[in-house]
């Protein structure tokens, strides 16, 4: 594999891992915020702001950790599926990233001491928005680095 090669794919998973960080810290930020005012706590547009540029900054480097790991591994495997079933790549991809999220938050709930490591993820509309987050990330990831199209005849593969 030629070194541009690495480096264009390295570029691409460090661009989904943050892609999927930001997103995943806005989605665990909204729906902090929208548990609040269920309990009656206004919330403003600014305090919205400012509590999403405070998580950004303090939330998004203990996330980007574990996207990255989920990212290191279930890139691999939506790849090798991806070969298998061409025209379901973008799809599996998708799948590969929320999954793999999903498996890095049970594995976290199980290991870490407090109830819930992230608390959107305590409910389901919270935990598919950050499946969905990392899905998207990991999606992109798999349209970025996607194949060049073989034109002309085929002959023996």
């Amino acid at each position: 594999m030629k070194l541009a090669s690495v480096l264009r794919i390295l570029f691409c998973y460090l661009l989904s891992v943050a892609l999927g960080t930001v997103l995943g810290s806005l989605v665990q930020t909204q729906f902090n915020l929208f548990f609040l005012q269920e309990m009656g706590v206004p919330v403003e547009l600014p305090t919205r702001f400012a509590t999403s540029w405070h998580d950004l900054m303090h939330f998004t480097p203990l996330f980007s950790v574990m996207v990255a790991a989920t990212l290191l591994l279930a890139l691999p495997v939506a790849e090798g599926l991806g070969r298998i079933f061409k025209p379901w790549r973008g799809l599996l991809y998708l799948l590969a990233g929320g999954g793999g999220i999903w498996v890095a938050f049970t594995l976290a709930n199980y290991l870490l001491p407090m109830p819930t490591f992230i608390a959107a993820t305590r409910g389901t509309a919270g935990l598919l928005c950050m499946m969905l987050a990392v899905g998207i990330a990991s999606w992109l990831f798999g349209r970025l680095t996607k194949p060049k199209a073989r034109r002309g005849l085929r002959v023996l593969g």
